[in-house]
């Protein structure tokens, strides 16, 4: 490491030279002027402690470098690429884009550089659209449909005054072609203000029928159905974005964005008329459906108690046809063996700016995994991974097999751009870097943001020193309280106790964590119970095997 490089022989006897003139004034200051003899002494011992001072070094070198190998076996940096949210108009009902269609903005400058963006995972676009938003309080309804302005779902009616009821609902009628079976596995975006989201995703959504009803057994509750690691989890699994950092944790600002229909909703979601109670009281207020009133998808939405209700008349955006993109473009790099039975392979990209090696296969068409990935299957061909000045190393040893060594080796692999994303108004990405057959235009809804650099030898050294240090190290009731206090900022106090709790098979010794907080900063009680689960597991990760926890959430 740069910061505990050796010292010289010149600087040893430099240091040497100034101490001895700190214990014996009388010592010449210049190091010429010196006793022979003693200028000698001096510069043999400064060789000795230059060498044993080299050799500490290079310990401390293999050491630090093979225990972070051990423990981070993917020799990457971890960088977090930027993200947007991007709607495509889809041409069918139904359009299933994959991870290799691309995005792209060019900056508007001599030598401009280009930034490229995909889907994180798979996606199901559906060609479906909010004709009417309707908020019903107690017995008041206000019309908040979308303008009339093509491929658009914001509403621009303006604010009334509402009664003072605590029991509001939202009416939408959904607009699409095809069968509720399209929405299975697709998710909804929406975008206005905080307090509205919040709101919309703490709610209880039920679906429509045909006769004018909603189903009361098939309603959810999105804050508790719908996570940003669903929207992240790839068929692989969850995404390791290094240093323990989850994709909850990163992409946040997302939380309350994205909704995902439950298969119990959509199985019995169908085309309809509107509820007769609504439809009643809109006649009222002189509100008609020009379309006809039964050739929707109709969803109530029970909002909670928290919130401002009156935020609900701010515009905002109801879409079937978003997703999340990431700044990443995907490379290939092609490898002639030669015949050798060790072969490296180098990335001539930056590590950095290296995200994830997708794919490498050979010419005979098997595939090969990361050897810290390898499983008890012989058979499986694996490489090995290295740093190298700055550059990410793949190896590939083949001495050991009686077959001759592959013709050619193919590498997929991602890479970021980096902070440089950061930045990119809404509405610049707007194109497509190849024709996508179900895809006809294509908008950036959201500023380009998110993108953190990738990690220093400084950080990866200190995290794994961190995680080394607290592997099975017991927590004080004062550190417990600090890790609480961290996880939420809603989270006013922190006290913890021992305690006991009865579970299934008897009882049992835990620690008893309370946490005060704020009423009026949770829109209802499933948020709450969220936060006592989230809390729970949360701590439990950062904790010895087998302690248990009990969390005690009080109101203020």
């Amino acid at each position: 490491m740069a910061d505990n490089k050796f010292r010289t022989q010149e600087q040893v006897f430099n240091e040497m030279h100034r101490e001895l003139r700190r214990w014996n004034p009388e010592v010449p200051e210049s190091p010429e002027r010196l006793d022979p003899i003693l200028k000698i002494l001096l510069q043999l011992y400064s060789t000795q402690i230059s060498r044993v001072d080299k050799k500490i070094d290079m310990v401390y070198e293999k050491a630090s470098t093979s225990l972070i190998r051990s423990l981070c076996p993917e020799s990457k940096r971890w960088p977090v690429p930027a993200f947007t949210v991007v709607r495509c108009v889809p041409t069918d009902p139904v359009v299933d884009v994959d991870q290799h269609t691309r995005f792209f903005y060019k900056e508007e400058r001599d030598g401009g550089q280009t930034f490229f963006f995909s889907p994180h995972r798979k996606e199901k676009l559906v060609a479906a659209e909010v004709k009417h938003i309707y908020l019903k309080i107690d017995g008041a309804i206000v019309d908040l449909s979308p303008s009339s302005v093509e491929s658009t779902s914001t509403h621009t009616t303006m604010q009334v005054s509402l009664p003072r009821g605590k029991t509001a609902q939202i009416y939408l009628a959904v607009d699409h072609a095809g069968s509720a079976k399209n929405f299975e596995n697709a998710n909804i975006f929406i975008n206005g203000i905080p307090d509205a989201l919040k709101q919309l995703r703490w709610g209880q959504w039920y679906p429509g029928s045909k006769e004018g009803r909603f189903h009361e057994d098939s309603g959810f509750c999105p804050g508790l159905t719908t996570s940003i690691e669903m929207l992240f989890n790839r068929e692989n699994g969850p995404v390791n974005w290094g240093g323990l950092r989850s994709s909850a944790d990163l992409f946040k600002p997302l939380e309350n964005h994205f909704i995902f229909l439950p298969e119990i909703f959509v199985s019995t979601w169908e085309v309809g008329p509107p509820q007769k109670e609504l439809y009643d009281r809109m006649l009222d207020y002189g509100i008609t459906i020009e379309e006809g009133d039964d050739r929707f998808y109709w969803i109530r939405i029970d909002l909670p108690e928290g919130g401002n209700k009156h935020s609900m008349q701010s515009p905002f955006e109801i879409y079937f046809n978003c997703l999340v993109a990431i700044n990443k473009n995907e490379l290939t790099l092609f490898k002639h063996t030669g015949g050798n039975r060790l072969v490296e392979i180098e990335l001539p990209e930056d590590i950095s700016n290296i995200l994830d090696i997708l794919k490498v296969v050979d010419s005979n068409g098997r595939e090969y995994i990361p050897s810290h990935r390898i499983s008890t299957d012989q058979s499986q061909k694996f490489y090995s991974l290295e740093e190298k000045n700055n550059h990410l190393v793949l190896w590939f040893d083949f001495t050991g097999s009686i077959d001759l060594p592959p013709d050619s080796i193919t590498i997929n692999y991602s890479v970021t751009a980096g902070t440089e994303a950061n930045g990119i108004e809404a509405g610049k990405i707007a194109e497509l870097y190849e024709n996508h057959p179900g895809i006809v235009s294509v908008a950036s809804i959201l500023p380009v943001k998110g993108a953190i650099p990738a990690k220093t030898d400084k950080q990866i050294l200190t995290e794994v020193s961190a995680r080394l240090r607290s592997r099975d190290r017991a927590l004080s009731f004062q550190e417990i309280s600090r890790w609480a206090m961290t996880f939420d900022p809603r989270i006013l106090r922190a006290e913890c106790q021992n305690g006991v709790e009865r579970t299934d098979h008897g009882v049992r010794r835990c620690i008893v964590v309370t946490i005060g907080i704020k009423a009026d900063d949770f829109y209802s009680n499933d948020e709450v119970e969220l936060l006592r689960i989230r809390l729970n597991n949360f701590l439990k990760s950062r904790s010895p095997v087998n302690t248990q926890f009990a969390i005690k959430i009080e109101k203020k």
